[in-house]
């Protein structure tokens, strides 16, 4: 089946990202500034360091805004998780059963597998989401930024609007304006802050690892 991801997969896609953009979370690096010398790299935080209380908030602040912004694109979904029922769980239900013989030909080539109309029909709710999801953001990223054009000015507006930092590339085009790029997981969001009132703002799939969101 063709790969795809929707309401369901962006949430948890972003729980990830989050959890790898906090080690930049506080920690700005902007394209137009150097490597950090001297003191600065010795102050700088190590990667594989802790998240403070600090960043921590900033996680939740941004899964939270992320999961608002997808939120429409999934009526059906529940406003919070349930809460599981505390009960024992038997044998048959913690272990997954035996096979009781070699794999199909199927299971060994998933390029073979037949999807039901049901299959196809959840495929087609997915690209829905997902196409709504990237139109939300790219709508709310479009707003933020029209009329304006040094690198500043994008930044600080993008920011306001809920976007991090650490999910966020900008690099001044002279003569043209601001170029940047929103890394939110399985979705890119690319444009050109250009002064107008219509900046160019698009989106695309990043599942695909030869389609990384681009780094400017």
């Amino acid at each position: 089946m063709k790969r795809i991801f929707g309401t369901h997969r962006y949430l948890v896609s972003a729980t990830a990202l989050c959890a790898l953009a906090l080690t930049a979370c506080g920690t700005t690096q902007a394209e137009d500034s150097g490597p950090a010398k001297g003191a600065d790299a010795a102050a700088a935080p190590k990667p594989d360091a802790e998240p403070g209380p600090q960043e921590s908030a900033q996680l939740l602040t941004f899964m939270t805004f992320l999961n608002k912004v997808a939120e429409p694109c999934s009526p059906d979904l529940p406003k919070e998780p349930p809460i599981a029922d505390e009960a024992p769980a038997t044998a048959s239900a913690s272990l997954p059963p035996i096979p009781d013989g070699p794999p199909s030909p199927d299971e060994l080539n998933p390029g073979s597998y037949k999807g039901t109309e049901e299959d196809k029909k959840a495929e087609a709710e997915l690209e829905a989401r997902n196409t709504c999801v990237t139109k939300a953001h790219s709508d709310r990223v479009t707003e933020a930024v029209k009329g304006l054009k040094a690198p500043a000015q994008v930044r600080g507006s993008l920011n306001r609007s809920g976007y991090v930092d650490s999910v966020l590339k900008t690099r001044e085009q002279p003569g043209t304006g601001t170029r940047f790029s929103l890394d939110l997981g399985s979705v890119c969001l690319t444009g050109t802050a250009d002064g107008s009132a219509s900046p160019p703002v698009g989106g695309h799939e990043v599942l695909d690892p030869e389609n990384p969101c681009p780094r400017l």
